[in-house]
This record gives structure tokens, sequence and C-alpha cells, in this order.
């Protein structure tokens, strides 16, 4: 009787034992729990596995809670307004690939990056020298472009009215006539008034933010009589003709 005491008090004191040793082990697991919980910069990422730790408040982070800049412009992602830049190309602020001559033609596809101010180029940013047909040498002006349905000027669009801008400002007596297109999408009529909106919102901008005379333009609408191309994205466009 009393070994079988002996017994279970022994059983009892390594019971107590192993409970404590359980409990432990709980307050550990719970403290490396707290660990891995904690996120400073709140990107998502535990400090445990962050690569970044100081990642500023709103970047989209990948796994490792670096900040992503897709296109590697050393622009952030969610504050790159050209997510996309080509590999290599130099980069505003905002993401978007410069100009530095300002002739409508990116630094990156640019063989002349001199082109004086006003003068009209090539796709390749090359100075088109001599004379010109009135039609072709409006060929050369960028052209504006439009999501459907609208007359609403994306930033891309209107960085490249600078180039208008400063052809007009160079050569005072140019005058232009706007003229909006749209794709087939919706009746004849609604196209006709839309092509005319859009030509509308390019020489608003034309004359408020860079204060050229509304006598200088002249406005019309083709519609959807004019399609360029089999794809509507560059049939929804706004472009320039020389008037004698």
């Amino acid at each position: 009787m009393k070994y079988a005491i002996l017994g279970i008090v022994s059983i009892a004191f390594i019971s107590c034992a192993q409970i404590k040793e359980l409990e432990a082990t709980v307050d550990t697991l719970k403290g490396d729990l707290a660990k891995v919980q904690v996120d400073n910069d709140g990107d998502g990422v535990s400090d445990a596995f962050d690569m970044e730790s100081n990642t500023p408040k709103g970047a989209l982070v990948d796994g490792s809670g670096r900040a992503l800049d897709l296109d590697g412009d050393g622009v952030r992602h969610e504050l790159d307004t050209d997510p996309f830049t080509q590999r290599g190309a130099r980069v505003d602020a905002s993401g978007r690939e410069l100009d530095s001559d300002g002739d409508g033609v990116l630094d990156s596809k640019d063989q002349e990056q001199n082109t004086p101010a006003g003068a009209l180029v090539n796709f390749q940013g090359k100075k088109i020298e001599g004379t010109l047909s009135n039609k072709v040498a409006a060929a050369f002006i960028p052209e504006m472009y439009f999501s459907t349905n609208s007359a609403t000027l994306s930033p891309e669009d209107e960085a490249k009215l600078t180039v208008v801008a400063k052809m007009m400002k160079a050569n005072p007596s140019l005058r232009l006539c706007v003229v909006g297109h749209t794709d087939k999408t919706g009746s004849e009529r609604v196209n006709l008034k839309v092509g005319e909106r859009r030509a509308k919102s390019v020489v608003r901008s034309l004359t408020t933010t860079f204060q050229l005379s509304e006598a200088r333009f002249e406005i019309k609408t083709k519609g959807e009589s004019e399609l360029l191309s089999t794809k509507n994205v560059h049939n929804r466009r706004v472009e320039f003709q020389f008037i004698k």
C-alpha cells in the first residue's frame, strides 16, 4: 500500500512538471507569434520576413515587402503614371518618359534630341527639312487619342499639346483646323457630336493652358467618316490641319 501511494505521488509530480513545461512552451510560442505578427511599416508583410522594413505608407509590395516598380524606372508602381516604361528609359518624377526637346518623340526613340522649338519632325524625331505641302506637314503633328465615347484628354496627350503650342508660338501667323474623329461605335449622328466634343476639348486646352488665341483655331468633326485603322483606338482621335 505504501509503495502504491508513493507511485501515485511520483506520477503527480511528473504530471505537474510536464504541465509546467508545456505552459512554458506555449508562452514561448505566443511570444514568437507576437513577434511574427509585428508589421511596423504596415505593408502587410511581417517584420520577420520584410526585406524593406520602412516601405512608405500605401506602397504596393511583393512577398518580401519590397515596394513594387514593375518597369524598373525608379518610381513606385502606384505612383507611376506610365508603369510600363521601356526598360532603361529616362523618366520624370511621375514615371513618364522624357521628351527633352519637346518635339513629341520620346527620348528613347528620338534620333535627334536637340530639335529646335517648333520644328516639324518625323517619327524618329529628326527635323523635316525643306518645303512640305500643308497636308503632309500636318501629318507630323502629334495626334490625340481618346477612350470610347470620351472627350477627356489623357495626361500623355496633354503633354503632346506642348509640341503644338511651341510650334504655334514659334510661328505666330500659323492657324490650325482641329478635326475630331471617332470609331464606328454608336450612330453616325452621335459620332459627329463626339468628334466635335473631342476637337473642342483640345482647343480648350490649347487656349486655356497655353494661352493661345481662339482665333487661331477652327473646329471640325468628321465623326466615323474617315477611319484610319482597323483598330478603333487609332480612330478615336483628333488631328490638326494647317489653314492657309
